[in-house]
């Protein structure tokens, strides 16, 4: 582990510097260290995708019990019942990779809060998502709590890319300030969509507009409460691609870090093709395989929105506040 210093320059939208900053050390992050976070965050991600297939596949009591399945360690070999052991084993595996890499930042990188919080807070996330899930099995699937379980579950993979992410945090800026802020902004909305598409699936509003877009049942939102919650649920996302394109265009124009300020327009693209899809065809044969994509999708553009808002920020003034001269 190799440390070194480097003054922090924040360049404002207009060009110019703010007074000249005192150099702080930043303790810079290895590379098995940053090989460890990212399997952890992508893992966490495949926790998410897992979890689209269960419920696309209506496989949520394919085990009825928990922390057993059906009695048993390792299930038969019943469809449900294995999709649904496939979550609980990547939950296994995510658990495994998320304390490796709270005990590694704990060991190596106290220095760094802006590494080691959000590694702990993973970790504190782990025993909480394990009773909600252990609820869900035990409840027979509330709508209520499935919404909670999920939006937790986003939170959780949250915290494992921000320790991802700021693991490759630069001592220099990457973005201006403004695009910074445009980050969090952007960060925001897509939480707000998170617990929108949360409240869609808890109240089982996912039809509640028929087969109609971008109208819902003739007009703009009739159809009572399933249909408000499944229009609220498109505007945010209407917010989040417009937020995501004004960060890709400044991006692109020198003002934040070019590849990882267009990728979340690539994946709200891609996501809101999804959900259009899913509307159009109903209850076809492709409203599984769009269901999974769907909630996949969600956890891509969560995760982009996520690791932008870190990366933009400079890791001295993350990890350890600089005083002015």
């Amino acid at each position: 582990m190799e440390g070194w210093e480097a003054p922090l320059l924040i360049k404002s939208d207009h060009g110019r510097s703010p007074p000249a900053l005192e150099s702080v050390p930043v303790t810079e992050t290895t590379r098995r260290f940053r090989a460890a976070a990212v399997t952890s965050a992508v893992a966490a991600w495949a926790l998410v995708a897992v979890g689209g297939i269960v419920r696309a596949s209506e496989s949520g009591l394919g085990c009825p019990d928990w922390p057993l399945c059906e009695g048993r360690p390792i299930p038969d070999s019943d469809r449900t019942s294995l999709i649904e052991f496939s979550h609980r084993a990547t939950a296994a595996v995510v658990t495994v990779l998320v304390v490796l890499v709270a005990v590694m930042a704990w060991r190596g990188y106290q220095s760094r809060r802006d590494v080691l919080v959000p590694a702990l807070v993973a970790l504190g996330f782990i025993p909480f998502q394990a009773v909600l899930g252990a609820i869900v099995v035990w409840l027979e699937l509330p709508g209520w709590i499935v919404g909670i379980h999920f939006v937790v579950g986003m939170v959780f993979m949250a915290a494992t890319v921000v320790a991802a992410a700021a693991a490759f945090r630069n001592p220099e800026p990457l973005a201006t300030v403004g695009f910074a802020m445009l980050a969090r902004w952007a960060l925001a909305a897509g939480f707000a969509l998170v617990i929108a598409g949360a409240v869609v699936v808890s109240a089982h509003a996912d039809e509640a507009c028929g087969k109609e877009w971008p109208l819902c049942n003739g007009s703009f939102a009739s159809g009572g409460a399933d249909a408000a919650a499944q229009v609220v649920h498109r505007l945010l996302a209407y917010t989040v691609a417009a937020l995501a394109i004004v960060l890709a265009v400044q991006a692109w124009r020198g003002l934040g870090p070019r590849l990882l300020g267009t990728l979340p327009l690539l994946a709200v693209v891609a996501q809101m093709t999804f959900g259009i899809s899913l509307v159009l065809v109903g209850q076809g044969s492709a409203h599984g395989p769009l269901a999974v994509l769907h909630v996949s999708g969600a956890g891509t553009v969560w995760a982009l929105l996520v690791a932008l808002a870190v990366i933009a920020v400079p890791s001295q003034s993350a990890g350890q506040p600089p005083t002015l001269s």
